[in-house]
């Protein structure tokens, strides 16, 4: 598996989890935690376009 899937699969599965979490707790301030899985989430669908734009390669 590529180490840049297994990043992306791993963060999504943690975010998923700190949610979870956090809306049973019932959480007040559940929207800030929400914004900020959403900006990762971008971030990490940025940095899949520029892997697959620029060339992707596993060094090692």
């Amino acid at each position: 598996m590529r180490t840049l899937t297994a990043y992306g699969i791993g963060v999504v599965i943690v975010l998923a989890v700190l949610n979870g979490i956090a809306w049973q707790a019932g959480m007040h301030r559940l929207h800030s935690l929400n914004v900020f899985s959403a900006g990762f989430a971008l971030g990490m669908l940025g940095m899949y376009i520029s892997a697959f734009v620029n060339g992707y390669r596993q060094v090692a």
